[in-house]
């Protein structure tokens, strides 16, 4: 409701706005003979209403990715535009230049989406701030659990405030995990929703019944309290998932993971342009890279690396040195050390690791070779995060269907946490995309990874 009555005046002044531009700047450029603006002001009201209703018919104020709302904000005004366009064609009454239509289609785009990413980062402040924040529990303290857990404490601005576990093990009974109490077990979560005055509910395991999950939902809307579902890897492959009938029995067929067809082909041409613009426009900055490798530090400029691509079949990555020149001979010595859940060899402070590449590692710089890669069709820009081949030999089966596709210079797993992710859910991020992938999913994660690579989220 909020959004609507900030919308309405916003597509007004655009259309006052595009009047203005059109008959006092733009009248020299396409002469037209100038109709005073009462001629416009009767419709205005009408323009606006139509615009909203198409909004809502759009969904533009469901609630949605920021990414996903100014896209569809896009195809809606844009429609809003054409229907305009119609009504002049067919009600000779209705009369609006078709210059100030297409004048007010871009103006009311850039206030509108402005005003969205004003409005998101006002919300994000007064969740920061402990404003409208949710009162959450978790049920589940396995890795999911506490993982979910870290990201929620961490980050205020997602205005939800975990309270404690749910957790059935008796040997987790009064522990503190993740900084977290076990408040529980399922059986009293009922009392604990109240008597915590808890806001919404998250599943964040699968050792539970599917029984015992549909009666906790049921309590849930009993209470009017939300609820949301960490997916396994079943609800994962849904997308995948056909039913056929043999003999009276339903059987269910999952179809093979894997982008094929016209949608490998767009998205190599995309990875192809755009790896080959990037290298071109960063070309002086490589010039400045190279000249601070070689005064930090003895050795190559470039660090050519073994990794296993698509299908497993493995190649050179190419990256910018940020380790002394015998990183890997020392890396059995530091093996024990890492900080990283799974087959990822990863700690904050590598001693390995120089002065100067302590910031390209940091603002992502040391990847910025692998644009070549790309280009030459090892690497996607987005995608899984390309493996070790001693990383992959440890793989189990299900792990090995993120190898179905080019790895990525970027990914999911990039703009949700990097370096801070167990491998297990790394995995999922990975098999989700491969599942739902869309250009549009690649240009959204192409566009988050900027504020993540800036501010070296989970980067280390």
């Amino acid at each position: 409701m909020v959004k609507i009555i900030l919308d309405a005046p916003l597509i007004l002044i655009s259309f006052v706005a595009a009047y203005l531009l059109r008959f006092n700047y733009l009248a020299n450029i396409f002469p037209a003979i100038s109709r005073g603006f009462n001629d416009y002001s009767g419709t205005l009201v009408f323009i606006v209403v139509l615009w909203l209703a198409i909004f809502k018919l759009f969904g533009v104020y469901e609630k949605k990715d920021l990414f996903d709302e100014i896209a569809i904000l896009l195809f809606s005004t844009l429609f809003a535009s054409f229907a305009l366009f119609g009504f002049l064609f067919l009600y000779r009454g209705f009369w609006f230049s078709r210059l100030v239509i297409i004048n007010a289609w871009f103006l009311s785009f850039v206030l509108l989406s402005v005003e969205r990413i004003i409005y998101a980062w006002v919300k994000n402040r007064i969740n920061s701030l402990g404003f409208k924040t949710k009162r959450v529990l978790i049920l589940g303290a396995e890795e999911m659990g506490q993982t979910l857990a870290q990201r929620l404490l961490a980050d205020k601005a997602l205005g939800a405030l975990p309270i404690g576990f749910i957790d059935n093990d008796p040997k987790n009974t009064g522990k503190t995990i993740a900084n977290l109490p076990i408040v529980g077990t399922t059986s009293q979560i009922k009392n604990i929703i109240v008597s915590e005055k808890i806001d919404q509910v998250i599943f964040a395991t699968n050792i539970i019944s599917y029984r015992e999950i549909l009666d906790i939902i049921t309590e849930c809307e009993v209470l009017k309290v939300s609820f949301k579902i960490v997916p396994g890897i079943l609800e994962i492959i849904a997308s995948r998932v056909d039913i056929e009938e043999v003999g009276g029995i339903p059987l269910i067929t999952i179809s093979e993971i894997g982008l094929k067809g016209f949608k490998a082909l767009i998205k190599r041409t995309m990875d192809f342009i755009l790896s080959l613009k990037l290298l071109i426009l960063l070309s002086p900055l490589f010039l400045i890279v190279i000249i601070l490798i070689k005064m930090d530090s003895k050795g190559a400029i470039f660090f050519a690396q073994e990794r296993v691509g698509k299908d497993g079949k493995t190649f050179k990555m190419f990256k910018f040195r940020s380790m002394v020149i015998d990183a890997e001979d020392l890396l059995p010595k530091l093996a024990q050390l890492s900080e990283t859940e799974g087959h990822i060899f990863k700690i904050k402070k590598d001693p390995r690791i120089t002065r100067i590449g302590k910031w390209l590692r940091r603002l992502s710089i040391d990847e910025w070779p692998q644009l070549f890669n790309v280009l030459i069709g090892d690497m996607s820009l987005v995608g899984p995060r390309p493996p070790l081949p001693r990383e992959v030999i440890k793989y189990s089966p299900w792990q090995k269907k993120r190898l179905r596709i080019a790895p990525g210079i970027t990914g999911l797993w990039q703009v949700s946490g990097r370096s801070l992710l167990p491998f297990e859910d790394m995995v999922r991020l990975d098999i989700y995309y491969i599942e739902n992938w869309s250009l549009w999913l690649d240009i959204k994660i192409l566009f988050k990874t900027i504020p993540t690579v800036i501010f070296a989220f989970g980067a280390y």
